[in-house]
């Protein structure tokens, strides 16, 4: 069996290029640079695919205006898709960013590159097949079974909801190993970071499958929560292709 992880990367660069490092367990899955500016993607609403969001009767989804603003402001320039052996998925992921360009003085910073990672995901390989017709039924499926809809807004502090984000996470424990400036915290996927930390999410298992754990709550309750990123996965043009050459 073969999972998708799907990393979604936005950074402002000063001075030096920042270094990436992905584990998931012992196992090593990429290391790359950032050596200029990512901002987030430009006309996401164009290169959606729109046939299931019609099927499943979805299409507010991209016509309200809450959505709307998600869809423009939320989505990541940079994108990175890896495919993974069941076996490989384990323990927890473990994103390493080295990222020391600031201008600290007297303990204050005015510069600095800064990082986030407004898209966290892991999911089974097989959900995105035929152009992800899986995953967006089971996304509306989730979508119908919860009580009320909880619009995406990004703040400096964690989701204060205890259900469960599938397929992406929403926040992650950020480790520093030098905490003179910043300490050791819960992050939430719309936060920038300055400086070098280790983003880090449990991987359990439910109904046979590996999902990211939530940081703040890492027990699974009621039904998973939906949102903008989560249907970006299954309809994204640009993926949708990674994912049909990877058939």
């Amino acid at each position: 069996m073969k999972y998708y992880l799907v990393l979604g990367i936005e950074y402002k660069k000063y001075k030096k290029p920042a270094n990436i490092s992905i584990h998931l367990g012992q196992n090593f899955i990429d290391q790359f640079e950032l050596d200029r500016d990512y901002s987030h993607a430009k006309d996401v609403l164009k290169q959606i695919d729109t046939k299931w969001f019609e099927k499943y009767d979805m299409m507010f989804r991209l016509k309200r205006k809450d959505c709307c603003m998600r869809w423009s402001n939320g989505i990541p320039g940079l994108i990175k898709v890896y495919e993974i052996d069941d076996t490989a998925v384990e323990s927890k992921l473990e994103i390493k960013v080295i990222n020391s360009n600031t201008d600290y003085t007297n303990g204050f910073m005015n510069k600095g590159s800064l990082i986030r990672f407004p898209l966290i995901a892991l999911f089974k390989k097989s959900l995105v097949k035929n152009a992800g017709e899986k995953m967006m039924k089971a996304l509306t499926k989730y979508d119908m079974a919860d009580s009320f809809y909880h619009p995406m807004e990004y703040s400096d502090a964690p989701y204060p909801v205890t259900n469960p984000f599938w397929p992406s996470a929403h926040s992650f424990y950020s480790v520093r190993q030098n905490e003179m400036h910043e300490k050791s915290d819960i992050k939430n996927i719309g936060h920038w970071i300055g400086g070098s930390f280790t983003a880090e999410i449990d991987i359990k298992t439910k109904h046979h499958t590996k999902y990211l754990a939530r940081t703040e709550n890492k027990r699974w309750i009621g039904f998973p929560g939906v949102c903008i990123e989560n249907y970006f996965l299954a309809s994204y043009k640009s993926l949708l292709n990674i994912y049909n050459e990877n058939t």
